[in-house]
C-alpha cells in the first residue's frame, strides 16, 4: 500500500496503516531476537492450506537516479513506495527518500 500525499500535506490512510504495521514490526524485532511464536498464538492462527509461495507487483518508482549509493544503470526501480508526494516533490520507498524531478514524458521539447 501506499500512502499518497497531497501539496498540502493531507492524506486519509497513514493512522491505518502505521497501526498495522506496529505489530508486524515488534513481531520482526522479536524474531530478530530468537523469540518465536508460541504454540498457543500458533494454535489460534488461520490455516492456509494447499499453499505455495507467489509474488505480487509493488508500487515502486522507475527511473534516472542521481546520487543512488548503489543504482548506477540508466534506468533503475526502486524498492516498495510506501509514502508519495508528487506535488511536494518526494517519494518515501521501503529503503529511503528520493528527490522527484520530472515525470516521465515531461521533457522539454526546446
Amino acid at each position: 500500500m501506499t500512502v499518497f500525499i497531497d501539496r498540502h500535506g493531507h492524506q486519509e490512510v497513514l493512522a491505518d496503516y502505521l497501526a498495522r504495521l506496529e505489530p508486524l514490526l515488534a513481531d520482526l524485532q522479536n524474531l530478530q531476537r530468537g523469540i518465536f511464536p508460541a504454540a498457543d498464538q500458533l494454535e489460534s492462527a488461520p490455516l492456509i492450506d494447499h499453499f505455495f509461495l507467489s509474488a505480487r507487483a509493488d508500487p515502486c518508482l522507475v527511473g534516472k537516479v542521481h546520487g543512488h549509493p548503489y543504482l548506477r544503470s540508466p534506468q533503475s526501480i526502486t524498492s516498495s513506495l510506501w509514502a508519495y508526494a508528487p506535488e511536494l516533490g518526494w517519494a518515501r520507498t521501503l529503503s529511503r527518500f528520493y528527490r522527484l524531478g520530472r515525470p516521465a514524458g515531461s521533457e522539454s521539447h526546446s
